[in-house]
């Protein structure tokens, strides 16, 4: 799937997408990659782990998350 159409799929600002990919490379975080988030309400664990080692994590409504990627 293009990352265009990824975008228009998931209601993802295209300039946003391409901004936080960019932003990906830039910080080295080649061996990283995008996941598949099953969106349908439920609760769940959320994990960010940087390339330095530092690791964010919370129990969030996915729908809620989703929404706020897509604002930002």
């Amino acid at each position: 799937m293009s990352k265009k159409r990824y975008c228009e799929e998931n209601g993802i600002n295209e300039a946003t997408f391409y901004y936080w990919f960019s932003r990906s490379k830039e910080n080295g975080a080649s061996s990283g990659g995008f996941i598949a988030m099953d969106k349908t309400g439920r609760k769940g664990d959320v994990e960010v782990i940087y390339p330095n080692g530092v690791r964010i994590k919370v129990d969030i409504d996915l729908g809620l998350l989703s929404q706020l990627i897509r604002l930002y």
